[in-house]
């Protein structure tokens, strides 16, 4: 019998699949980096957004188009009263009060529950409660608490500067939005990670810059090869952001510039007069919440808290 050297054509087929079969099976593996969407978190938020602006719309009603803004002053991280006051009444204050002391107009004078501020990705924000009111009910507080940041998931057009929010805003201003990455938990870090992540100016010409910009409410996650043990972390970046403009509709963004002008939500015009395509879509990064970070014109939506 003669002996058969080498396969036969129907076995170097076999192999040939087997090969591509593993190869398709084990490369994710070891790929570098594999994005996993959150949809869940994102329609929440969009739906929390949604809400609130049905509530400032409410409200405006009630207050000559003026969207909420609890007293007068510059935009400071300070009380400069005591949240527990129930007998505190916005027409005496001319202190400095917090963006979010605005907002939680919308609790008082809106029946918004608390939780709508919250996004369900941010581990590290909870719902307040009021547990260190003194007794009193939540509806008769006047902000988050002594650290409003940390119960506060949305950022809001500076309702102290020069071009404050109202009801008679365009269609395509933008009022509110997931977190500015600036000021995301108070500080420029990552929540889950502790890193220093020094957000980015919006590149208007370079589209791979703009994950870098977005806020961090809904971090991506990256796998590599190590995910075959589960082993998951968070990127340094975000898929985008819901927005609520000036008429009440919310769209989720794959970049902060949005809205009129192709404008960065998350920073302020680098000039008042004459703004350049580059100031506007691009802008000038906040670097505290001090006054002079401030919205240059009545088109620029400049979003913190």
């Amino acid at each position: 019998m003669e002996n058969r050297k080498g396969l036969t054509m129907l076995e170097l087929i076999v192999v040939l699949f087997t090969l591509v079969f593993l190869i398709i099976l084990i490369f994710p593996l070891f790929s570098t980096t594999i994005s996993y969407d959150l949809p869940a978190s994102r329609v929440v938020c969009g739906t929390n957004l949604k809400g609130l602006g049905t509530a400032m719309i409410v409200y405006a009603n009630d207050y000559d188009d003026e969207f909420p803004k609890l007293g007068h002053g510059p935009w400071s991280k300070k009380l400069g009263y005591s949240y527990e006051d129930a007998d505190f009444k916005p027409s005496d204050y001319e202190g400095p009060c917090t963006i979010t002391s605005s907002l939680y107009l919308l609790v008082r004078e809106a029946d918004v529950a608390p939780k709508s501020f919250i996004c369900p990705q941010q581990s590290n924000q909870i719902e307040f409660d009021g547990q260190n009111s003194k007794g009193l009910d939540i509806v008769e507080l006047w902000d988050f608490g002594p650290d409003p940041y940390k119960h506060v998931s949305y950022a809001y057009q500076n309702p102290y500067g020069k071009c404050p929010p109202s009801g008679i805003h365009s269609a395509a201003f933008a009022v509110m939005a997931d977190m500015s990455p600036w000021f995301m938990n108070g500080d420029i870090v990552n929540p889950n990670t502790n890193e220093k992540l020094p957000p980015q100016i919006v590149d208007i010409t370079n589209t791979k810059t703009f994950k870098k910009s977005n806020s961090l409410n809904h971090t991506e996650y990256e796998e590599n090869f190590l995910s075959f043990y589960k082993i998951k972390r968070r990127s340094n970046c975000g898929p985008g952001q819901n927005v609520l403009f000036g008429d009440g509709h919310t769209a989720f963004e794959k970049s902060p510039n949005v809205g009129v002008k192709h404008d960065n939500i998350y920073t302020f015009w680098s000039t008042r007069d004459n703004p350049t395509e580059q100031d506007i879509q691009g802008g000038t990064a906040p670097t505290s919440r001090s006054p002079e970070n401030d919205a240059k014109s009545t088109n620029d939506s400049f979003l913190g808290i």
